[in-house]
């Protein structure tokens, strides 16, 4: 894991690698700019030099945190197409071992049974679902 930060105290953006370290400079970037806000909101001189930094220094953690949350999003996105590869990759796998150690009539049978789990399941979960909305 590398050190999400740079030596002047900003985000090393390009040394981020993985959803993990994305979320670790979201949430100092979040601290960051909480902390900026409550010096801004506090300030009595708003238009003394110090405040014009601070505007300008919130400003630019805003994008560095709008920069964060695009390749945030960007790492999920490859993230669920990557385990929507994974499942159908594993569910071809499997089908083809079933495949040569049961006969078609076998598998039919087995895909009826599963579907028939899957839509009880599925029931059940929907019930859930209306029962808790009517609370």
């Amino acid at each position: 894991m590398n050190d999400i930060k740079l030596a002047n105290g900003r985000i090393n953006l390009e040394g981020l690698d993985g959803i993990a370290d994305h979320l670790k400079a979201l949430a100092v970037t979040n601290k960051t700019l909480d902390s900026i806000k409550a010096s801004l909101e506090s300030a009595t001189d708003k238009s003394s030099e110090w405040y014009r930094r601070a505007t300008a220094a919130h400003k630019a953690w805003f994008l560095m945190r709008s920069r964060i949350c695009e390749r945030l999003s960007i790492l999920r996105r490859e993230e669920k197409e990557l385990n929507r590869m994974r499942s159908k990759f594993e569910s071809e796998e499997l089908l083809e071992v079933l495949t040569k150690q049961h006969t078609k009539s076998d598998l039919r049978t087995f895909r009826m049974i599963a579907e028939a789990k899957a839509e009880l399941r599925l029931q059940e979960v929907l019930n859930k679902a209306t029962t808790q909305e009517a609370k």
